[in-house]
């Protein structure tokens, strides 16, 4: 039989000081591993010296929760123990390698243990490669770690006494234990890390006791032993909890704290050995016939019965085995029988006809069975029977109930709640009666809203043991269990949680719950989903629950067409009310990114239920008001092929109206501007073309029709008229032709196009001093290198540039809007889907194959093609006073030489 190998570490690359390799050479629930140093160079390697030659059966490892080495690779050597070995000299054979998981998702709390079943290799030494550790926010240092390593083979030459041979008791015993498929559970690392050592020896002594006992015959002892070796294994499991909590109270100093534990953990060990009777089972002072003996009471009846009349027992008699039963056993009597066979009218001999006819008046007190022991009520059409049973189930008394005990698995399930709370509240959520589980709530609620750190246990404890009960009572098909199983789950959210529970522990309620709430989200009953989905949101508002992104990540996950459309319905109707209460985030993990609410609606508007595609265009509308860009990469290219989806056609109507809103608003915006800065200088006047419009922004022509327009300019104001050419939005959209009156000079204002500059516009002070309003330069500052602002405008401004194509001024950051939108030639221009650029149609195709795709929250410079992140100042930035200023910028060039010329003049 393969079992355990010791060894000893003899080789590290590299030890922490307070993690020595020599802790691999022990197990148990105190061993804290191997740790290597800091920042340490890959690979590591640790060398084993097995205690003596074996063939290798399997090899496990136990790694850290938080320092995991990516890749741990086997090698073995099959030198003599008695040579000396050097570790640079020897050759090793490659057994293969063990991948370990990165514990991304279990939040680094959890050991993943990996047990590899090797080839039969005879081995005397190990050596195990620990690759590169994966990389996490718990581990600083780029360390690996290992917690426990066994080795599990069986013994090469073992050579068995002669002693032994001659007792066939031995020689059975032999081989059972050398059986080459068999292991021993009590080998495996699972169990060796956390039970307490000497209960584990003990264990394994009592296992040997059994084969022996089972080979003697000895089967009810070997049943004891069994069902002790259990017992003991839980009872260990609770020791190796104690000593860690020991060693953690000497850590600290807490000297009262350890004595305590020391104490508990002696009387604990002490109690189970004499509850169980260890010292009686290992038989140290030879046989004991009291472990032989059966403690089971013995049924006097059972001798008087055949093996084939007890099977038929166990079967559904027929009238004639009843009969036969009765002769064979006077004192046998069916459960469902009355002791009298014959009928109270004819005294006939004949037995009853089954066990489901409805008993006479003489039914006398027959115990009833499980199945009468659950009704509650008697039925309605049995209220005037007259038979005894009936009779007195009506005349009970609500206090006669019997209540519901837990059983031994429900007890061992619900221990946390058991230890909280008591086993009193927690046999009210495992009762039958709906109203034992309102009560338990009840209670539950006061529980939490009386909670006092002082008295009761720790808060993280008591949430664990909380979110357990509530998730069983959540999943109660009774209305008013569910009802109030919400209310106190919201009240456990909003007011237990903030400022006692720790981030992890909501976490993982959440978790819990989170699925059941949004199954029930979908359920056809209004009431039901109202319910679910209120819950969902109320935790989704904590601040506790909200800074976690747990909830907008589960329901922000794009839907499937296969979703059900109730449960599709109600996770499109929730992510929208998170959007309206929430807004739109820029972080990536909240799940309310532009990106990821893009996707989750361009999902929804393939799903077959009407109802679901309305949810969706609605959010996908949320988003195009923040991110228009990231909305028309997720659904089809705009076009006449594309509108004829009807679904699109409206989606697409919706866009257009919000861009529509957008370009108003700037024409307003400009409006303002403008007419702050034809107010301060309305005298002003330069070779660039004027406009002025009350509501319009007219569009800029060359410089070639500057006298036209200065003398239409002269005879307008002359005539206090003024004609009103067709405006154009900041994207290109027509928006209308109007005409005005001016009413005075003081209302007479100057505006430059939406898209390019013609008039004059400043910003007025406080001090009443004037600045350009695209690069804030002050007029004094201008005038040393341009005659007036309109000439600082047209020329020279380091955040306009002329159009080369239709000799429009436009804002840079505006220029690949104008082109594509505006521009007079714009049907030569194409905006790539990738970067955002406008593009040259001819050279379209070639742009894509070498195009950069432009990362979430930039913009892209069409001057320089550099990316920008997007910020109030960033086009300042980059096109005036920044570190790197765009090169490809002519104005910044200009600017400076006329600088320097005047300075010199």
């Amino acid at each position: 039989m393969p079992k355990k190998i010791k060894f000893t570490v003899i080789h590290s690359s590299s030890e922490d000081s307070r993690y020595r390799v020599s802790e691999l050479n022990v197990h148990g629930p105190t061993v804290k591993g191997w740790r290597s140093e800091k920042e340490c160079q890959y690979p590591q390697e640790v060398v084993l010296q097995l205690e003596r030659k074996c063939s290798l059966n399997k090899i496990q490892i136990l790694a850290h929760q938080y320092l995991i080495p990516s890749k741990i690779q086997l090698y073995s050597n099959n030198e003599n123990l008695d040579k000396e070995l050097d570790l640079e000299k020897i050759s090793w054979n490659y057994i293969g390698y063990i991948n370990l998981s990165s514990n991304d998702s279990t939040e680094f709390k959890s050991r993943e243990l990996k047990s590899a079943n090797v080839p039969k290799i005879e081995a005397t030494y190990i050596k195990l490669h620990l690759h590169e550790n994966h990389e996490n926010v718990l581990n600083h240092f780029n360390q690996v770690s290992v917690i426990a390593i066994n080795v599990i083979g069986s013994e090469i030459n073992q050579k068995t006494p002669e002693t032994q041979t001659k007792d066939p008791q031995l020689v059975k015993l032999q081989e059972i234990l050398n059986n080459p498929e068999y292991i021993s559970p009590y080998d495996d690392l699972a169990f060796e890390m956390y039970v307490a050592t000497d209960i584990a020896e003990v264990i394994r002594e009592m296992e040997l006791k059994k084969y022996l006992a089972v080979i003697n015959e000895r089967f009810e002892y070997a049943r004891k032993l069994k069902h002790a070796m259990l017992m003991l294994r839980s009872a260990g499991e609770k020791l190796g909890k104690y000593e860690l909590e020991k060693r953690h109270a000497i850590e600290m100093e807490d000297y009262e704290r350890a004595m305590r534990k020391k104490n508990q953990i002696e009387q604990f060990r002490k109690e189970t050995f004499q509850e169980l009777a260890i010292e009686e089972l290992l038989e140290t002072s030879g046989a004991c016939p009291k472990n032989d003996e059966c403690l089971e009471e013995p049924d006097n009846n059972k001798h008087l019965l055949s093996p084939i009349i007890m099977r038929s027992d166990r079967r559904s008699s027929s009238p004639n085995q009843t009969h036969m039963l009765q002769q064979a056993s006077p004192m046998h009597i069916p459960r469902h029988q009355s002791p009298k066979m014959g009928s109270p009218c004819t005294g006939s001999p004949t037995p009853s006809r089954g066990s489901f006819r409805r008993r006479n008046k003489s039914a006398g007190a027959a115990a009833k069975s499980t199945f009468e022991m659950y009704e509650e009520k008697p039925l309605p059409a049995l209220r005037h029977s007259q038979t005894n049973e009936f009779l007195r189930e009506c005349h009970l008394e609500p206090d006669q109930k019997t209540t519901s005990k837990l059983t031994e698995r429900e007890k061992k399930q619900a221990s946390l709640p058991i230890l909280v709370f008591g086993t009193d509240l927690v046999e009210k959520f495992y009762s039958k009666h709906y109203t034992d589980k309102e009560e338990g709530l009840r209670r539950l609620k006061e529980e939490l809203l009386c909670y006092d750190a002082t008295k009761m246990h720790t808060p993280n404890k008591t949430a664990r043991a909380a979110i357990f009960l509530l998730h069983r009572a959540l999943r109660d098909k009774v209305f008013s269990v569910y009802n109030l199983a919400n209310e106190v789950i919201r009240l456990f959210f909003v007011q237990f949680v903030p400022g006692r529970v720790v981030p992890a522990e909501v976490s993982r309620s959440v978790d819990k719950l989170l699925p059941e709430l949004l199954t029930k989200s979908g359920d056809t009953s209004a009431r039901i989903h109202h319910m679910a989905v209120h819950t969902i949101l109320t935790m989704a508002d904590v601040k506790s629950v909200r800074d976690l992104h747990i909830i907008p990540v589960h329901l922000s996950r794009p839907v499937s067409s296969s979703t059900h459309p109730r449960l599709a319905l109600s996770r499109a109707e929730m992510v929208e009310q998170l959007i309206l209460s929430h807004g739109i985030s820029t972080d990536k993990q909240s799940g309310l990114t532009c990106r990821t609410l893009s996707e989750f609606g361009s999902s929804g508007l393939h799903h077959p239920a009407e109802a679901v595609r309305k949810v969706s265009e609605r959010i996908l509308v949320l988003v195009y008001k923040v991110n228009p860009r990231m909305v028309r990469k997720q659904l089809p290219p705009d076009d006449d092929i594309t509108r004829r989806n009807l679904l699109y056609r409206q989606l697409f109507h919706e866009f257009d109206s919000i861009d529509l809103e957008r370009k108003k608003e700037a024409l307003e915006k400009n409006r303002l501007i403008q007419q702050c800065s034809a107010n301060s200088n309305s005298d002003c006047f330069s070779p660039e073309p004027v406009c002025e419009s009350r509501s319009e922004i007219s569009k800029c022509i060359s410089s070639n029709n500057l006298e036209t327009l200065a003398n239409n300019f002269v005879n307008n104001e002359a005539n206090n008229k003024t004609n009103y050419p067709l405006a154009k939005s900041l994207s290109g959209g027509n928006i209308g032709q109007t005409n005005g009156h001016v009413k005075g000079d003081n209302e007479r204002r100057s505006v430059s196009s939406a898209s390019g500059v013609s008039t004059p516009s400043n910003n007025s002070k406080e001090d009443d001093e004037r600045h350009c309003i695209f690069c804030n330069q002050s007029e004094k500052t201008i005038l040393l290198m341009s005659n007036s602002m309109n000439s600082h405008y047209w020329r020279s401004c380091p955040m306009l540039v002329r159009c080369k194509l239709c000799s429009q001024v436009v804002e840079v950051a505006g220029l690949t809007e104008h082109l594509v939108s505006e521009c007079e030639q714009k049907e030569r221009f194409l905006q790539c889907t990738k970067c955002s650029v406008a593009v040259n149609k001819e050279k379209y195709q070639s742009h894509l194959a070498n195009c950069i795709e432009l990362p979430d929250g930039c913009t892209r410079c069409p001057l320089c093609q550099e990316d920008l992140d997007i910020t109030d100042v960033c086009w300042k930035n980059h096109l005036m006073t920044g570190d790197k200023v765009c090169q490809k910028n002519a104005r910044v060039k200009l600017a400076n030489n006329l600088k320097q010329v005047k300075i010199q003049l």
